[in-house]
């Protein structure tokens, strides 16, 4: 803003009048003037009006001073040299005139008001400086230009920046931050045409975190390949970014989350066994299911944020057996017509599990260690099964719009009759005759075999029927085997994996999530 210069004259003007009031004190004079009259006055004070100089001389009236002092102008005003101002209520006569010449008498100078901020100074000519307000745009982070705001200020301009305390280090109207200044303020100060300055400071110069690379999203993660079983770390700590930085797990895509399901937390979406270190941002640990995990690593340093998002890939580990199932119906009809259904899972190392199904949807099924799958004569088994690594881990990948991968299944009685569900993805084993029969499921050169009992159709219902032990030796385990028994997705002993081999089970049949679709339905 330019500043008036209108105060600097009425500073003189009053400088003036005051000077003049004291020399009149000291040489006797009656009369001051004023510097001018429009910008001082004093209410107090009474001004008299000028002298006519048509009229009469008074010869009562004071003459000059005999040393030669020029009398008064008569254009100006003059004080009473010997009377105070009359209050306007007074009542008392006037005193007679004298009919003697009187002497000058002093002029008593009207009091000067308390001196204002526009008192004269050493300079009274030379403009006043003012510091004023100004603004810095743009933020105080690496990478940033400042500049200022001068719309307040007449130029042209010169501008001073300084580095905290420092001295002047740019004289030019921008100042690019660098990250040489994190931590420092920036101070600049500009300096007007008429001598105004301007001072601003920023905020301590921080910097943006970031990850630096290639820019990733939802659609086009950085992707990390692994193996079930495989001890693996990803360092996610940010190549820029000034003060304390934390790193956390964020969802990959927020619109199919729900933050206040305890169960869906963001960290509920890495591979189990694997950590994000919230100090240094490293990703590390060893997963043991194969599946493909998707979310985003946050970095943060109070003022700034980066997102990484990441898909950890867990491929499964090598082959060491199958995991198979037998059940005495139709996946198809499982869970559609009420009747009750027995099933028996076979793990890798050919010991059986039997599950039993109520016939009521609304009633879970029931599981037991051991037993053997049973049919009647002339009925069928649906068989179903895929190779699994020592975590439980189907080894043969399922693509989505193709078929199950089905294994392959052998009988040794050469009359079973042994044929592909296409609706169900299973295999379905027809037995006619009465006997134990072995069945063998294979998949990637691992297999596993299991007896079946073909119960006779014309048996006495108080028969006996003998439990044949098997006579071939079961699928040997490995070393792999004998290292951990423990199954995917449940963290358990193979003993207790009863619920996930289920699931295994109807996944074989094409049925995955067919219970949980048909209950949603019924609501």
């Amino acid at each position: 803003m330019h500043r008036s210069t209108s105060g600097a004259r009425r500073a003189c003007a009053v400088g003036t009048t005051i000077a003049l009031i004291g020399l009149t004190t000291g040489l006797g004079l009656v009369t001051a003037t004023a510097a001018s009259a429009d910008e001082i006055s004093d209410p107090t004070t009474s001004v008299s009006a000028p002298a006519d100089p048509t009229a009469p001389t008074d010869p009562t009236a004071p003459t000059a001073p005999a040393d030669g002092t020029p009398a008064p102008d008569d254009a100006q005003p003059t004080t009473p040299a010997s009377t105070e101002p009359a209050a306007p209520e007074s009542t008392e006569p006037a005193a007679p005139a004298s009919t003697e010449p009187a002497a000058p008498a002093t002029p008593r100078p009207t009091k000067p008001t308390a001196p204002s901020s526009s008192a004269p100074t050493a300079d009274a000519s030379a403009p006043a400086a003012a510091r004023i307000a100004a603004e810095i745009v743009g933020d105080a982070k690496v990478g940033s230009v400042l500049r200022v705001d001068t719309a307040d200020i007449t130029g042209p301009y010169a501008y001073a920046w300084s580095v905290g305390d420092g001295p002047t280090v740019s004289t030019t109207p921008s100042f690019p931050v660098t990250n040489a200044e994190i931590g420092s303020t920036i101070t600049v100060v500009v300096t007007g045409a008429d001598d105004v300055t301007a001072e601003a400071t920023t905020a301590a110069v921080t910097e943006d975190v970031t990850f630096g690379g290639d820019t990733t999203s939802s659609d086009e993660p950085l992707v990390i390949d692994t193996t079930a079983g495989t001890t693996f770390a990803q360092s996610f700590a940010v190549t820029a970014g000034s003060g304390d930085v934390t790193y956390s797990v964020g969802y990959s895509d927020p619109e199919w989350s729900d933050p206040t399901d305890p169960d869906d937390q963001p960290e509920s979406y890495l591979p189990d066994g694997v950590e994000l270190d919230p100090q240094t941002g490293l990703l590390s640990g060893t997963p043991t299911v194969a599946s493909a995990f998707d979310f985003t690593v946050v970095a943060s340093n109070g003022t700034s944020t980066a997102t990484q998002y990441v898909e950890v890939v867990v491929s499964p580990d090598a082959a060491i057996g199958v995991l198979a199932s037998a059940l005495d119906t139709s996946p198809q009809d499982l869970f559609q017509d009420g009747r009750p259904a027995t099933a028996w899972i076979i793990l890798p190392d050919g010991s059986i599990s039997t599950v039993h199904f109520p016939g009521d949807d609304a009633v879970e099924p029931t599981f037991e260690d051991g037993g053997q799958p049973t049919v009647p004569q002339g009925q069928s088994l649906w068989i179903s099964g895929s190779a699994i690594d020592r975590f439980g881990n189907l080894t043969e990948e399922w693509e989505d719009g193709e078929a199950f991968p089905s294994p392959t299944i052998t009988s040794d009685h050469a009359t079973d009759v042994i044929a592909l569900d296409e609706d169900t993805f299973s295999t379905k084993v027809t037995f006619p005759h009465a006997s134990v029969h072995r069945l063998t499921v294979a998949q990637d050169d691992v297999s596993v075999s299991f007896p079946v009992t073909v119960v006779p159709t014309l048996a006495v219902p108080t028969a006996a029927v003998p439990v044949v032990p098997a006579a071939a030796p079961l699928a040997p385990v490995t070393a792999a085997h004998a290292v951990d028994r423990r199954l995917a997705y449940t963290g358990t002993d193979t003993t207790d994996a009863l619920p996930w081999a289920l699931a295994m089970l109807l996944a074989g049949a094409g049925l995955v999530g067919f219970r949980t679709l048909r209950r949603r339905s019924q609501r």
